[in-house]
């Protein structure tokens, strides 16, 4: 058995592992100790990483279509083939219709930074503007709003920070294992965390001040922030005197903005807006984080842009526990920009040009557009790479409807997704421990450090899968671009993309912590001598001039919403269609075993009240239905979302998953409908939906969950609970443990008698279900054991003189006799 030390790409934050292996298989995942965006700790995808090797559902040969398009039919080809005939449609496409009319779709999958980079390089010299993303729907609309204002996206700086204001970011799924790790960190340190976001999340179970906004009118409720921000002279003085620009007149706006409208429109109270406005101020040092929660909505990029002046207002872009723009290491021209034509904007698909000036690439609406109106071009070639196009964009009817158009499409992914159902030719790809692979850090460790590290193979490719770059550089051979892809093997380009930065592929192998370039605070501090920011004018530009010279509005304005997104008596729900679990990323990860386990199947959290008008129980199956489609997915109350809000988890319904189910963009309005101007944006998490009982209910789910709750100051330790599980099973389900004697905080000599339920314990439910209580409860002498509900259980954790002892399913009543609460 060996170890070998590589990064995880379960998700972006590129964690450090340390994979031990006997032969080809891997034993066991663990975090990486030395390094530093993880120390050590490893979240659950990361664990369950091991079974991408063994899942039975990967693709592992290269499939060319027989029949009909969509009609199931394949056949084996080698991979010399498969290349060849990409190379043949590609050389054809250009021939005939230009260069242009050959589209590539980057997915998250390969990883953004390096493959990406090397796609462009590919398309560039191919001669095609045509990089497609799916990105509209994650951080290039909040990266636009970022750089109209300030230049850049910033880094969070939570280790620095007294005060936390997390908008529509929840750490505790997206990134556990660094900002939510650094974030409880803070909050030990007595740091305030505000948390804004429609849905109570476990980030905002953590928070001193919880704002639940409805889904879309984020604008007025930061602009709100901003005015009392503002009006109560509650803004960095000389932050605004000396590195602003436009303050009178954002000033004289908000002014206009009447506080009452804008409680009305996100259903946040007058006085909370105020709360949060002065405790995020009061602190000397606060820093603002925006997340994908920003996304997917018809007026992001003027929201980000809302969250950005109060960044601004507070003075803490580019300071101390705040948020900093990183200093750009020195790189490769890797995309070999040079290549690029001078007309490539103009000849590309792209109509939001501050979308495709923001990475020279388009995104996945623009070339619906493009099909559905036939121009400018005929698209003949969909290169599709780590990425199903179909299962993440809005309305999937139209996106196979469109799609279908399309001359010739190539998938390359690690699984049959519903995208490579539609394609001419099917190849698998490598997952991230098959492979090696450079990375470069977009989220990081600190707020001081720039980051490289070095992804390293761990086991060989599953069947004849090949890594992204290998298909890359081989179509490139076979294009003629010997002289712009002169290596031989991707380590080569590596080593030649390392140079500027003066270190090596050795080197990076020999630190698995990776490469960090740690900057003085002088080369990052307003307050320590930074003074320009990459904007126009050099300063903070409160005004948006960028936005201005497009049309669109230099500050954010209070809309009202659309009509196909209100609600109305056939729709009288307001559904967010991407609930986005931690144990996922996007659609990935449906069927490693581990995770599968966990949550097999879709589900829709709605509030108790609105589900009880309904007649639904939890877990009953329900139809979700809008203008555009419908979906089943099984119920969860939530006592965390407004009565007329609910939220679908996203990603399920891929076709090589278990389950008969839909995807949540069934339920979606396309960007024909509405979308965001500036971006393109679609409204995926502000969809109108009706919602009603189906006939497959499940009967073994119409349970709550409930909780067996200890009062330690009641227990004697007198082990009854024990012995009446024997007498009640033969067993004893629950154990009796004793910590003390000992001197507690107040230095009086202490014992606390604890008790614990076994992984068998059901709390009794043969009992429950007749109304009894369980055998421990019922036995109790001292009556410090009790079932309840959740809010109940909360109460009393919250107490300090409870503990939990075991939870399970049970009846939907707790009409429980014997039992004393």
């Amino acid at each position: 058995m060996d170890t070998v030390n590589t990064i995880c790409q379960s998700c972006y934050f590129y964690c450090g592992l340390k994979v031990q292996r006997e032969g080809n298989r891997i034993v066991r995942i663990d975090g990486l100790p030395e390094h530093s965006v993880n120390r050590g700790t490893i979240c659950a995808k990361g664990l369950a990483a091991q079974q991408l090797v063994t899942d039975p559902n990967r693709l592992t040969q290269p499939l060319r279509r027989v029949g009909a398009r969509g009609g199931g039919g394949w056949e084996y080809i080698t991979w010399d083939e498969a290349l060849d005939c990409i190379a043949s449609e590609m050389r054809a496409a250009a021939r005939d219709d230009g260069p242009e009319s050959v589209v590539y779709h980057r997915g998250h999958a390969p990883g953004w930074v390096t493959t990406m980079n090397y796609v462009s390089r590919f398309m560039n010299v191919f001669g095609s503007p045509n990089v497609l993303t799916h990105a509209h729907l994650c951080f290039a609309p909040r990266a636009i709003a970022h750089a109209s204002t300030y230049g850049g996206v910033p880094e969070p700086d939570f280790d620095g920070a007294d005060c936390i204001l997390l908008w529509g970011f929840n750490p505790a799924y997206t990134s556990v294992a660094n900002y939510a790790r650094r974030i409880a960190d803070a909050k030990a340190r007595g740091a305030k965390l505000v948390v804004v976001d429609p849905r109570f999340t476990p980030t905002a179970a953590k928070a001193d001040l919880w704002l639940q906004p409805k889904p879309s009118t984020d604008v007025a409720l930061a602009m709100g922030i901003v005015k009392v921000m503002i009006e109560e002279q509650l803004y960095n003085k000389r932050f605004i005197d000396e590195f602003t620009v436009g303050f009178d007149q954002l000033a004289e706006h908000v002014g206009l903005i009447e506080l009452d409208k804008a409680a009305v429109m996100t259903g946040v109270p007058v006085d909370l807006i105020r709360q949060a406005a002065r405790l995020i101020s009061a602190g000397s040092q606060t820093v603002v984080k925006e997340g994908n929660g920003l996304d997917q909505h018809i007026n992001v990029v003027q929201a980000v842009r809302g969250v950005a002046l109060i960044t601004a207002l507070l003075g803490s872009i580019n300071a101390p526990g705040g948020t900093v723009l990183m200093p750009p290491l020195p790189f490769a021209d890797v995309q070999l920009r040079g290549a690029r034509s001078p007309d490539a904007e103009e000849r590309s698909l792209s109509t939001h040009p501050l979308y495709y000036r923001n990475g020279n690439s388009l995104h996945d609406e623009e070339l619906f557009a493009a099909l559905e109106a036939g121009e400018p071009y005929p698209i003949r070639a969909l290169i599709v790479q780590g990425g199903s196009i179909v299962a993440a964009n809005s309305n999937t009817e139209r996106t196979l409807r469109l799609l279908d158009r399309v001359g010739f499409i190539a998938v390359h992914d690690l699984y049959p997704t519903a995208t490579s159902r539609i394609a001419d030719l099917i190849l698998p790809a490598t997952s991230f421990l098959e492979r090696d692979l450079l990375l470069y850090y977009r989220y990081r460790p600190s707020a001081q450090v720039n980051m490289i590290a070095l992804q390293q193979q761990v086991v060989p490719p599953v069947g004849e899968s090949r890594s992204d770059l290998d298909l890359i550089f081989a179509l490139a051979k076979r294009l003629d671009m010997t002289e712009e892809f002169p290596w031989k093997t991707v380590e080569e380009a590596f080593e030649w993309e390392l140079e500027p930065v003066g270190i090596t592929l050795e080197y990076l192998k020999q630190h698995p912590e990776g490469y960090q370039r740690i900057y003085a605070p002088e080369e990052l501090y307003w307050t320590n001598g930074r003074t320009s920011f990459p904007t126009a004018s050099g300063k903070v530009e409160l005004v948006a001039d960028r936005l201005a010279a497009f049309g669109y509005a230099p500050l954010p304005e209070l809309e009202e919403i659309p009509e196909p997104l209100r609600l109305s008596e056939e729709y009288p729900f307001l559904c967010s269609t991407s609930l986005k679990l931690g144990i996922h990323t996007h659609t990935e990860f449906r069927t490693l075993p581990w995770i599968e386990d966990l949550e097999p199947a879709p589900f829709i959290e709605i509030h108790p009240a609105a589900a009880d008008r309904l007649g639904i129980s939890n877990g009953d199956e329900v139809r979700v239905t809008s203008r555009w489609g419908a979906v089943t997915a099984l119920t969860r109350l939530s006592g965390g979302l407004a009565e007329d809000t609910v939220m679908l988890a996203y990603g399920y319904g891929q076709p090589y998953a278990r389950g008969n189910w839909r995807s949540a963009n069934d339920l979606t309005p396309d960007g024909s409908v509405a979308a965001d101007p500036i971006s393109g944006a679609t409204s995926n998490r502000r969809v109108p939906v009706r919602i009603e009982p189906t006939n497959g209910n499940r009967p073994d789910m119409k349970r709550g969950v409930r909780f067996l709750i200890e009062s330690l100051e009641r227990c004697v330790g007198c082990h009854t609970c024990e012995v009446a599980c024997r007498q009640e099973y033969g067993e004893a389900r629950m154990r009796l443990h004793t910590a003390g004697p000992a001197k507690g905080t107040t230095g009086q000599t202490r014992a606390e008698y604890v008790i614990l339920g076994k992984e068998t314990c059901d709390l009794c439910r043969d009992r429950t279900n007749q109304g009894l209580a369980p055998a421990c409860v019922t036995a109790c002498p001292t009556h410090a054991l009790v079932v309840v509900s959740d809010s109940s259980a909360v109460r009393l954790l919250q107490d300090g003189r409870y503990q939990l002892c075991a939870s399970a399913l049970a009846t939907d009543t707790l009409d429980i006799k014997q039992q004393r609460e």
